[in-house]
């Protein structure tokens, strides 16, 4: 079986800023240092909160992507031979087939393969069941290479081109369930892991629970009824209770007479003077699927003169009642609504994916990238890239959305800010984000901010959420202090970092230490809060031989590779044009022509082996 080798190549590659220190004088922020050994120590801010641990973000709780390597338990598949018939049902049976296997140990039934080539897909693959991992062989732009999914007939109504989970989103019990009892410590702290209840009898170590904080016009009244600006002369700006649902799904880890003790930390207060928290167990959990991946595709939809204004909710990947699942290694393209969107998602992780260039009709609910949706926490999103959308990250689920980690992105010509986009996310976490090439505007690029009377009154968009070791180049972040709860930008290249209603003085700046400062140290607060948990993987990756696998070397305007035999390298854009071919002298560098600023793909033909290509991106120096 194929060892998934072409993936989005842009993580080393432009982590060099953040990892060259050597000529800058490294420094720590005041609210959290690491020493010799790699221990954290948390200083509370003047408003006596701690930054959270964000590590628990990814699957199981921050764990690498597992490399499933089941060669017995793999049905491989080729497009069609009719190059214009539709692959759905042909897919789709493979993966039921697959579906029915038993579960091996680690929670695992086997893996659809799919060859390079070009699937044609009219309708819905559905990934419905536990332990079952579709995989193909590239996700670069050429159908010889790699494996492309084609969406048609895109217009006909909302489609997803890949659902993954199940169909119908998971609520949580929406406030009900089991064991209801209350929170009796009178503040629970953001960042904290356990509290006290009225009675934990009826609570074991392994039980799902949900930690809710109701909505009261107590708390409102505390939130300024979402911040809008015009609440006080119009009432329909308001938020109501019925706009704000605090949850939080956990898992006990656990009890100590009436402590109950989680296996992740909340994000925002709950504060008895405003509203009495409490837990309850989350019933009908068999209804979420776990372990259920995606890997090394390409995916995208056909666009006509005929559709290309439609405006309607279409996503390359859909990611519903999941927990413990991945996407890896996927490009996305020609969505209206999202390239990955996630509902009733946790403890999950996207990787080495890149979703550019929407189409369809440009407008409000349309061209997010990546998205993450109500009820998604625990989210991974690690060293992806954007293109050409709107809001490039938006964490859309409002106050169920929660504990989500943005590592390592890259993102270039959005038309909007990246953002915590309404009604009071807690605990998003940039880190590493980065604005590459050209920025449109200098309008805000990254935000927690009040987004004010926008929209049906989005107000707050986020709460306790951190900025880390970001750069926007001449762009702004929006920072907005919130009541109840802070924002920080630490260590953050910009342009400017204020808040974003600069003319109301009722409104403040967020936390901001060391703006336009390089050398922030840990460069990473995920991983090294991740490393502070000693977290290792549990299965081991795919031994891949190392003669198959070009050196390729990114450097300003060129590319340099070196294989081990002799080959002939062609060059690509992402578009499929051939701009450069050139031979590869066995062990030896060879180097391409100058190349402009953009993404290519690198294909290595050696004798007697199968091409090798990845996706690389280049840049000018300084860049």
């Amino acid at each position: 079986m194929k060892s998934p080798l072409i993936s989005l190549y842009i993580g080393s590659i432009c982590l060099i800023g953040s990892c060259s220190l050597s000529a800058q004088e490294s420094w720590q922020s005041q609210l959290v240092t690491q020493d010799a050994t790699g221990a954290l120590t948390y200083q509370k801010d003047n408003d006596g909160f701690v930054l959270p641990d964000f590590s628990h973000a990814g699957y199981r709780n921050g764990r690498d992507i597992p490399a499933v390597d089941l060669p017995e338990r793999t049905l491989t598949l080729s497009p069609l031979e009719d190059k214009e018939a539709d692959n759905t049902q042909q897919i789709q049976k493979a993966i039921d087939e697959v579906g029915k296997y038993a579960l091996t140990p680690e929670g695992f039934r086997g893996v659809v393969l799919l060859k390079a080539g070009r699937y044609n897909i009219d309708g819905t693959l559905n990934l419905t069941y536990d332990g079952v991992i579709l995989r193909g062989e590239g996700n670069c732009f050429s159908d010889q290479d790699s494996t492309v999914l084609y969406g048609r007939n895109a217009a006909e109504k909302a489609k997803r081109l890949i659902l993954m989970g199940n169909s119908s989103a998971h609520n949580w019990g929406n406030g009900k369930g089991d064991a209801r009892v209350n929170i009796v410590t009178e503040k629970v702290m953001p960042g904290d892991y356990s509290f006290l209840v009225e009675d934990a009898s009826a609570y074991r170590e392994g039980d799902l629970i949900c930690v809710k904080y109701p909505t009261t016009t107590a708390w409102l009244e505390a939130v300024w009824y979402g911040g809008n600006t015009k609440r006080d002369t119009d009432e329909s700006k308001k938020w109501k209770t019925k706009d704000i649902d605090i949850s939080y799904h956990r898992y006990v880890t656990k009890v100590e007479g009436n402590r109950i003790e989680l296996d992740a930390p909340l994000f925002y207060t709950l504060d008895k003077q405003y509203a009495q928290a409490y837990i309850y167990k989350i019933p009908n959990p068999s209804t979420v699927r776990r372990n259920v991946g995606i890997e090394n595709l390409h995916l995208s939809f056909e666009r006509s003169p005929e559709n290309s204004t439609a405006n309607v909710d279409q996503n390359c990947i859909y990611m519903s009642s999941l927990e413990d699942s991945w996407v890896k290694g996927v490009s996305m393209s020609g969505f209206v609504h999202a390239g990955i969107k996630t509902t009733s998602t946790t403890r999950s992780t996207i990787e080495d994916c890149y979703a550019i260039d929407p189409s369809g009709l440009c407008t409000g609910g349309t061209y997010y990238n990546f998205e993450n949706y109500h009820r998604s926490q625990l989210i991974l999103l690690k060293n992806c890239y954007a293109r050409n959308g709107r809001h490039h990250y938006i964490s859309n689920g409002c106050a169920s959305t929660s504990g989500i980690v943005i590592q390592n992105f890259r993102s270039e010509l959005s038309l909007a800010q990246a953002e915590g986009h309404r009604l009071w996310s807690q605990g998003i976490l940039f880190d590493n984000w980065k604005e590459l090439g050209t920025i449109k505007s200098n309008a805000g690029k990254i935000g927690m901010y009040l987004r004010d009377n926008m929209g049906s009154g989005h107000g707050w968009g986020g709460t306790q959420s951190v900025f880390w070791n970001c750069d926007v180049q001449n762009g702004a972040i929006y920072l907005d202090k919130v009541p109840t709860g802070q924002n920080y930008a630490i260590g953050c290249i910009a342009k400017t970092i204020r808040r974003y209603r600069n003319n109301m003085s009722e409104y403040t700046n967020g936390y901001i230490e060391g703006q336009n400062r390089k050398g922030l140290q840990p460069a990473s607060l995920y991983e090294a809060q991740r490393a502070a948990r000693g977290i290792t993987t549990g299965i081991k990756s795919v031994p891949v031989r190392q003669a198959d696998i070009p050196h390729i070397v990114v450097e300003a305007n060129r590319i340099r590779i070196k294989s081990l035999q002799s080959a002939s390298v062609s060059i690509y854009t992402t578009n499929g044009t051939l701009i450069q071919t050139f031979p590869s002298p066995s062990d030896n560098w060879t180097e391409s022509m100058p190349l402009n600023d953009d993404f290519y793909v690198v294909r290595v033909q050696a004798a007697g082996r199968k091409a090798y290509s990845r996706k690389v991106l280049v840049r000018n120096a300084g860049k």
